[in-house]
């Protein structure tokens, strides 16, 4: 598994920190959080692609 950058857990933090100032707390939803995170993401210009392979945890 590749390890998150700092810089993107930074955009992730502000992110969900900027979601939950401006959304009502009665319409924040998981789904909303994650879509506001993606488009932070693209915005600072990162790019978000699905993994090719799925990462499976070894049991």
């Amino acid at each position: 598994m590749t390890a998150i950058p700092g810089a993107a857990l930074a955009v992730l933090a502000a992110a969900y920190d900027d979601y939950r100032l401006i959304t009502p707390p009665e319409q924040q939803t998981p789904a909303g959080a994650a879509d506001y995170a993606a488009q932070y993401l693209l915005s600072s210009g990162y790019t978000i692609r699905p993994d090719l392979e799925p990462v499976r945890d070894a049991a």
